[in-house]
């Protein structure tokens, strides 16, 4: 595997792609395929090296006792403290995100599974800002005519619209198509892998996992600890 995190080589990496990454610069946002190899039993698909998790870099959640009741202890990272200090921080990554959802939707492409550990981040040596951002885990990604190509991924973070259609695909088989064409016709490309974004950001401005149901403590950046469960979170 080719580790391209040092950004020395972008010119010569991106240059087999059909986009002008000039004009659409999200596609240095989206993690290059550098290989294929398959075998008696498995398909590898080998990637370019792209960063850490945003799941992994916002906070760590463990569990704890606490003043004798077990919960789960939230516990902020480097990187949310940064992000909440620094606007920029925040902006760079929500344009980085646009610009590689610009792309997919260029080529009719909806991600369909984006939630925090599929999305790469890389900072700056002075850790100021974002340096580059890499969408990993193309697996559940369909064609945008094709709607009935979806399939279940993270339910968490799924648009009410795929949800919908999931479930009336399982209730009757026959409306599949009529349903699947329904929801094209109402809806952008772009428009589900937009409300994953949506979710993650309110997952950040919250800080706090957005779909824990269990108690927990958040400790905040001022020392404070916070009882309470997810905004999302269903018993």
């Amino acid at each position: 595997m080719k580790d391209n995190c040092d950004g020395e080589n972008d010119e010569d990496f991106y240059r087999g792609y059909a986009v002008d990454k000039t004009e659409h610069p999200g596609i240095m946002s989206i993690a290059r395929l550098i290989d294929q190899i398959e075998d008696s039993k498995d398909v590898w698909l080998v990637y370019e090296v792209g960063g850490i998790p945003l799941g992994k870099s916002l906070c760590d959640v463990k569990g704890e006792f606490y003043k004798g009741e077990r919960i789960y202890k939230v516990q902020h990272m480097e990187f949310y403290e940064n992000l909440i200090r620094s606007k920029n921080i925040l902006r760079t990554f929500i344009v980085k995100i646009a610009e590689a959802f610009d792309v997919l939707s260029r080529f009719g492409i909806v991600h369909s599974d984006i939630k925090p550990d599929n999305i790469l981040i890389e900072m700056n040596r002075s850790n100021t800002d974002i340096e580059r951002i890499k969408l990993i885990d193309f697996g559940s990604a369909f064609q945008f005519h094709n709607v009935t190509q979806i399939t279940a991924t993270t339910p968490e973070y799924l648009a009410p619209e795929i949800l919908n259609y999931l479930e009336e695909r399982n209730k009757n088989s026959k409306a599949n198509v009529n349903v699947a064409v329904a929801l094209s016709k109402k809806c952008w490309p772009w428009s589900f892998d937009v409300w994953s974004l949506g979710i993650i950001m309110m997952e950040i401005c919250s800080g706090f996992p957005i779909w824990m149901s269990l108690k927990s403590r958040v400790c905040t950046i001022d020392g404070k600890s916070l009882l309470g469960s997810g905004l999302l979170g269903v018993q």
